[in-house]
């Protein structure tokens, strides 16, 4: 999703610490669901980092990261084009306790929200207001849009002094370079921009991103001496414009008007022949299309004037019919379905070969409207809102399922809770509850009457029963020796059980007591469980009637919402259309200009031609 550098480097910062500094390290985080936030966020899942940080607010979730998470959220709405929300976010991020270093970056995002939109004069005093930024690259981005407003608003010497000011990241030191010389330029100061813009032009490098910006000085270098008219001056710096990079054409241009400025049209013919030699639709390439014949006239050879006027009529005729064609073909439609086809990052190269592409009718002008800065601002727009309208539909289905889910559990309620209330109604954690109350009762009375056979074992006690039983028979025989000698036995039998038992009483009594000691935590679960279970009876079919509620609610928020999605996509779609219509009308309209410039110097050859020696003028 879109989300530039400078604001990348923004939400780092006023997420990691309390005294906010530039660090690059995921911040120390204290609370969970913040910290989820932050998961998605940098894991580059912005849609995601933004839902899960409304909902976390919604909840309030948030007790340690509440300020940084509205300054986080302004961010990532800023990120998404939604300036309104971004800016009321920021306002309400301002006030006493918020500390100054926040505030100096806040100032900065909403300047930056009103030179987007074009209001330079309050993104001025926004952006004055800024103190000092502590991250030097978010430093150098507050002053190159200070200065972009500055120049915005015609004070091109101003934007100049904040961009000498300025300190450089690495990589940016040939930006804020070439930004001061074209000020300087602007300013009026040509001497000043020209020995800055020179340095960055005669600079080596492999890379090929500043070899262009090498190119971009040194075209800006030529023709701002074009205009000066000191010819000699900018050949010399359109001469160091590379023939295969992106400025090479525009360089041929001027470098044919600096020699034709000196009035030596024979070496301009050098660069505009070349011009006119390639296939490409670019400006450069159809002024020289007139600049050609125009030399030739200048020269005083009529004929192949008029043999390149021609040619240049004709070519402006078949630009004129590839231009009809291209109009036609986006009113058809047809650029909608490329537009779908378009990858995130767009180049040159891949427009170009890009297959798709090549089936509609002068696919190399939709390249141009497509390459345009607008129409690439606007396409994010279109991806935005179809990537929410992607959402929408998964939620929809979504939805379905979570119904499906409740009506699954409802179910399962109706034919679980039954047998549950039967459970409930035998009261069995009562009635164990009882029984260990009387355990306790019997085990109390035991050691009170320090009774052995309170602890016996389910042997002893046959045992002794079976003892009680031969003594009773034993009385009830007449008394003889044979009897007696029992009765001893059985005397001296009862007496070693009652040994045994009482020696075991002390230990038995307190396994006793711990047994039923450790009986009252689960039996107080068990209770606990018994009320959680009979309250969720009570209160399951209501709780199932809530979710239906907020289903329903949810569902009938996102069929409200997929059509307004739906609409603003088609307006999107639309302002696209309308976008590549108006620049290819704009060319429609050159090159009829051209062509016209074109009749009028071959009817003003031929007449000139035609006339005889003598002739009145």
């Amino acid at each position: 999703m879109r989300l530039s550098g400078p604001l990348l480097w923004l939400l780092l910062a006023l997420s990691s610490s309390p005294a906010l500094a530039a660090a690059k390290k995921p911040p120390q985080v204290q609370d969970l669901h913040y910290g989820e936030v932050l998961f998605h966020f940098y894991q580059d899942d912005y849609f995601t980092a933004l839902t899960h940080l409304l909902v976390t607010k919604q909840k309030g979730l948030l007790n340690y990261h509440a300020h940084e998470a509205e300054l986080l959220q302004g961010g990532l709405q800023l990120s998404y084009g939604m300036s309104d929300a971004a800016e009321q976010q920021f306002l309400n991020s301002l006030d006493d306790s918020t500390e100054q270093s926040v505030k100096n970056r806040i100032w900065y995002y909403l300047g930056k929200i009103a030179y987007q939109r074009g209001k330079y004069p309050k993104a001025r005093d926004l952006l004055q207001r800024t103190g000092g930024i502590d991250d030097r690259q978010l430093a150098a981005d507050y002053r190159i849009l200070l200065a972009n407003t500055n120049m915005a608003l015609g004070d091109n010497m101003a934007a100049a002094d904040t961009l000498q000011k300025t300190r450089a990241p690495d990589g940016m030191e040939e930006y804020l370079r070439i930004n001061r010389g074209i000020a300087l330029l602007r300013a009026g100061d040509i001497d000043a921009g020209r020995k800055v813009l020179d340095k960055l032009g005669e600079t080596s490098t492999d890379d090929e991103e500043l070899r262009a910006l090498r190119d971009r000085a040194n075209l800006g270098l030529g023709y701002e001496f074009l205009r000066a008219k000191q010819p000699q001056q900018a050949r010399q710096y359109l001469n160091r414009v590379r023939l295969g990079g992106p400025f090479a054409q525009a360089a041929l241009l001027g470098a044919g008007w600096a020699d034709a400025a000196n009035g030596d049209y024979r070496n301009a013919l050098t660069p505009w022949q070349e011009l006119i030699s390639r296939s490409s639709f670019d400006t450069p390439v159809q002024e020289a299309q007139l600049a050609v014949p125009f030399a030739f006239e200048k020269l005083g050879d009529k004929q192949r004037a008029i043999h390149f006027y021609n040619k240049a009529i004709d070519y402006f005729n078949n630009e004129q019919v590839v231009l009809e064609q291209a109009i036609a073909a986006v009113k058809s439609g047809m650029l909608d379905e490329i537009v779908k086809q378009l990858p995130e990052n767009i180049s040159g190269g891949w427009l170009q070969r890009n297959a798709p592409l090549q089936k509609i009718p002068a696919h190399e002008y939709l390249v141009y409207v497509i390459s345009d800065h607008s129409f690439q601002e606007t396409l994010k727009d279109f991806r935005d809102l179809t990537f929410l309208d992607r959402q929408l539909t998964k939620w929809d289905d979504n939805i379905v399922l979570l119904q499906d889910m409740v009506d699954t559990r409802r179910l399962s309620y109706q034919q679980r809770s039954p047998l549950i209330r039967r459970q409930l109604d035998e009261q069995q954690a009562a009635l164990l509850n009882t029984q260990k109350q009387t355990l306790d009762k019997r085990l109390q009375e035991v050691i009170a009457n320090n009774d052995p056979l309170g602890t016996a074992t389910t042997a002893e006690l046959a045992q002794w029963k079976k003892i009680q039983s031969v003594e009773d028979r034993l009385n009830r025989l007449p008394e003889n020796r044979r009897t007696l000698r029992l009765a001893e036995k059985t005397s001296w039998l009862k007496g070693i059980l009652f040994w045994q038992m009482q020696e075991q009483y002390q230990d038995r009594t307190w396994k006793i007591e711990k047994a039923l000691k450790a009986l009252e935590q689960p039996l107080e679960d068990a209770r606990l469980q018994h009320a959680k279970v009979e309250y969720a009876l009570r209160h399951s079919e209501n709780a199932f009637s809530g979710y239906d509620k907020r289903i329903e609610t949810l569902h009938a928020r996102i069929r409200e919402l997929k059509p307004r999605v739906l609409l603003a996509m088609q307006n999107a779609g639309t302002s696209l259309q309308q976008l590549a219509l108006k620049e290819l009308e704009q060319r429609k309209q050159r090159i009829a200009s051209y062509r016209n410039q074109a009749r009028y110097a071959l009817a003003r050859n031929y007449d000139q031609l035609t006339k005889r020696p003598g002739d009145a003028p």
